[in-house]
C-alpha cells in the first residue's frame, strides 16, 4: 500500500516537531513491504485508489476544508492521533492550543476512515473509537532503518535532555545538575526544536538521555523520544509516569522523583550495558509487525497478520 503523510495543517516548527513521529511510523511501514512518503512540502492527495493520505493531528477549520474538497476529488484519509485527550482537553487542556484541537478533532473524524493513536490506555481507546471508524493503537516501535548508532562518537556529557523546557523541567534538570556536582558537562539541554541531524549530534554527546514530564498532570511517556534515543545508541532514565506502559518493561523507571536522580547517576556509570540490555528489549517487544502491522490490521488495511521484510 501507498501512504502520503499530509503536513499541511502544521507550521514550520510544528512540522519539525512531528519529524521523529512521522520517520519511526513511516520506517516502520517500510519495513513491513509499504510505500510510505513524508515531505513538508507536499500539497497534494493521493486520489481514488492511488493510497491513503495520512493526515497527523493538529486540525484546523482551514485544514478540514481542504480535507472535504480532497475528498469530494477522491482522496481517502487516515489520522495519526499523537496527543492524549481528556475531559478538558487534549493533554489535560493546560494550553489553550490543546483545548481547541481537541474540540475540532471530531470534524475532520467525520473525514477519515481510520485512526491510528499513539496514546495507550482504556479511555484513550473509547474515545478514539466514538467518531464511527475503526480506531487502533500504535506504538512508536523498532525498524532496522531507525537504528543510526555511532560507534565512534564518545559522549562528553553525562545527561542529555531536548524537548521544550517547561518549569518543571528546568527545576528536575538543575536538581539533577547539582547532584552532579555542578560539572560543566553534567547535562546537554537542547530547548528549541533543531533539524534532527543537529539534534541527533547533540544527543550523542550525551551518556544517558532523560525522560521528564513536562507538566505534573501529564503521565505520559514520549515513545517517540525513546526510540530516537536507543536508536543513537543512548539508554533512557525516567522518572515516575502514570502511563508508563508499555515502556516500562523497555527503558528505566524510577519509583519516586527522589529516586530518579539516584537512578541517573548510577545510569552514567553504566550506561554502554544499561543501552544493550534496552534494546535488546525494544527490538523484541516492538518489531514492525508488533506495532504499525497490526495496527494496519485492526484497522482492516490489511487482510492477513503482518509479517515484516528486510528494510
Amino acid at each position: 500500500m501507498n501512504f502520503l503523510f499530509w503536513l499541511g495543517n502544521h507550521n514550520t516548527l510544528g512540522q519539525r516537531s512531528l519529524e521523529d513521529v512521522i520517520g519511526i511510523f513511516g520506517r516502520q511501514l517500510r519495513a513491513l513491504g509499504h510505500r510510505a512518503v513524508w515531505d513538508t512540502k507536499n500539497d497534494k492527495w493521493l486520489l481514488n485508489d492511488s493510497g491513503w493520505n495520512v493526515i497527523v493531528e493538529g486540525f484546523t477549520p482551514m485544514s478540514i476544508s481542504a480535507m472535504v474538497e480532497g475528498k469530494a476529488q477522491g482522496a481517502r484519509y487516515l489520522i495519526l492521533a499523537t496527543e492524549e485527550p481528556t475531559e478538558k482537553g487534549f493533554n489535560h487542556g493546560l494550553q489553550p492550543e490543546m483545548v481547541m484541537r481537541q474540540q475540532t478533532f471530531p470534524e475532520a473524524a467525520k473525514l477519515c476512515e481510520g485512526i491510528f493513536y499513539l496514546v495507550p490506555g482504556d479511555y484513550v481507546h473509547r474515545w478514539y473509537n466514538q467518531f464511527g471508524v475503526p480506531a487502533a493503537y500504535v506504538e512508536l516501535g523498532y525498524a532496522p532503518s531507525l537504528v543510526r548508532v555511532d560507534p565512534n562518537k564518545v559522549p562528553e556529557y553525562d545527561f542529555g535532555f531536548y524537548g521544550s523546557l517547561s518549569p518543571r523541567r528546568v527545576r528536575i534538570l538543575k536538581q539533577l545538575a547539582r547532584r552532579a556536582n555542578l560539572s560543566p558537562k553534567a547535562i546537554r539541554v537542547v530547548g528549541d526544536f533543531p533539524t534532527q541531524q543537529e539534534r541527533d549530534t547533540a544527543m550523542r554527546k550525551a551518556k544517558v538521555i532523560l525522560q521528564i514530564r513536562k507538566f505534573d498532570e501529564m503521565g505520559l511517556v514520549s515513545s517517540s523520544r525513546c526510540n530516537t534515543a536507543l536508536c543513537l545508541g543512548r539508554p533512557v532514565v525516567a522518572e515516575p509516569h502514570l502511563l508508563a506502559k508499555p515502556w516500562d518493561e523497555v527503558v528505566r523507571f524510577s519509583d519516586t522523583t527522589e529516586g530518579f536522580y539516584d537512578l541517573a547517576l548510577m545510569a552514567r556509570a553504566t550506561w554502554k550495558g544499561m543501552w544493550r540490555s534496552q534494546f535488546d528489549k525494544f527490538m523484541a517487544k516492538f518489531p514492525p509487525e508488533a506495532c504499525a502491522g497490526k495496527a494496519l490490521y485492526e484497522l482492516g488495511l490489511t487482510q492477513r497478520p503482518p509479517v515484516a521484510v528486510a528494510s
